[in-house]
């Protein structure tokens, strides 16, 4: 599942009859992508939070959605583009600096990935995910010790890492070389850090 802000509960076939009923509301549209996403579809989903961005380019919510398509889809910097413009929109929302952080990693940008993560954890310092990939971003800078803390309070957290990482994490600890940014994927064990969208 792309990682995504949750719109509300309403029914698919609602959402599709409110974006008819009133095809200028963005929310409408954010609210139907949100629906396709969950259901896999995420093409269609796409279409519909670009079409809610062109209603309302600064919607945060819409950004970060499209950016974890387009994470999925690979396009690394278009993710980080679209998550920069949600942080910029609205610095308080977690997802947008996990987003934009997400495609810096894949882009090989540790330094960005650092400071995205950071940002992260200002915001909810319980954050697993945010927690496991700072210090994978921190080993490939070198800083073993806290990149060690980090992935504690990620396994705290119920944060599965990748075992390449922690591989790499021991031998660093045991005085051996880095490879910068080669262990990237750990799993979330819950969605519990999404946030919630509404209004227009």
């Amino acid at each position: 599942m792309i990682e995504h802000v949750a719109a509300g509960p309403e029914p698919f076939q609602e959402r599709s009859r409110a974006v008819e009923a009133d095809p200028a509301s963005a929310a409408a549209h954010f609210n139907l992508g949100t629906a396709l996403l969950e259901r896999g579809l995420a093409s269609r989903a796409e279409t519909e939070f670009k079409r809610a961005l062109e209603l309302k380019p600064r919607f945060p919510e819409a950004l970060v959605n499209l950016g974890g398509i387009l994470l999925a889809r690979l396009d690394f910097r278009g993710c980080v583009e679209a998550n920069r413009k949600a942080a910029e929109a609205r610095p308080g929302l977690l997802l947008a600096h996990y987003g934009e952080g997400l495609g810096h990693l894949y882009l090989g940008e540790a330094d960005a990935m650092v400071r995205c993560f950071r940002r992260a954890l200002e915001l909810d310092g319980r954050h697993a995910g945010s927690h496991y990939h700072l210090a994978v971003g921190l080993l490939a800078l070198g800083q073993v010790k806290e990149s060690r803390e980090h992935l504690e309070a990620a396994l705290e957290g119920g944060f599965s890492p990748a075992p390449e990482f922690l591989k790499a994490l021991e031998k660093a600890e045991g005085g051996g070389s880095v490879h910068p940014l080669s262990q990237r994927e750990g799993r979330e064990q819950s969605s519990r850090h999404r946030t919630t969208q509404g209004g227009k």
